[in-house]
């Protein structure tokens, strides 16, 4: 099990779609699922009515989603729910997820975590908050694009620090500052890395 995380327009999707295609692998996109863009549409519009329930939500695709790759003997998830807390940190830090819905969330995140066996490598796609905020506004994908640059801001110094302290499995991490995943080049060494790594797993 391969697990591309990031911050929001980092370019998960776009790596995990090349190593899908170098590695043979499932791909479990985040975003697959229509009542995900729905309740991501509600989220951004209401946050302090829906962040709860987008949580869970995400909680509970996710860990589907790892005890099927595990069924099936392999596959590539697009983000995952071994940091999915940073975002349930934020709400509650704003306000927005009151105190007893964190604890519910984190309790429920804790038992999943007991039971879910843990990825072969996490990719880390670290990405400056210009960067992504550029990705977010070129795809418009809803209200997403509304969101205050200060969220990306403490999401981005948020996932730095989850990736320093993560220890599940073993782990990369991929500069897309550096790199243009659309230029061959770029892609190849990008693939290389992701080989050599799986390599001396």
């Amino acid at each position: 099990m391969i697990v591309v995380d990031g911050v929001v327009g980092a370019g998960k999707t776009t790596l995990a779609t090349i190593i899908k295609e170098e590695f043979n692998l499932k791909l479990y996109e985040e975003l697959s699922d229509n009542d995900t863009l729905v309740l991501l549409d509600k989220f951004y519009a209401d946050q302090n009515r829906w962040s709860f329930t987008l949580q869970v939500h995400f909680l509970n695709k996710r860990f589907a989603m790892i005890k099927e790759i595990h069924k099936k003997n392999g596959g590539l998830l697009d983000r995952s729910i071994f940091g999915d807390k940073i975002f349930a940190q934020m709400l509650n830090e704003d306000g927005k997820m009151c105190d007893e819905e964190y604890r519910t969330y984190s309790t429920l995140l804790d038992n999943m975590l007991e039971h879910a066996q843990n990825p072969t490598l996490l990719i880390y796609l670290k990405c400056s908050v210009n960067k992504a905020v550029e990705r977010i506004n070129g795809r418009n994908r809803g209200i997403e694009s509304t969101v205050p640059r200060r969220y990306w801001e403490r999401l981005n110094e948020k996932y730095d620090k989850w990736y320093e302290t993560y220890d599940y499995s073993p782990k990369i991490v991929i500069d897309v500052d550096e790199v243009d995943l659309f230029i061959p080049e770029d892609r190849e060494k990008v693939v290389n890395k992701i080989k050599e790594a799986m390599a001396n797993l």
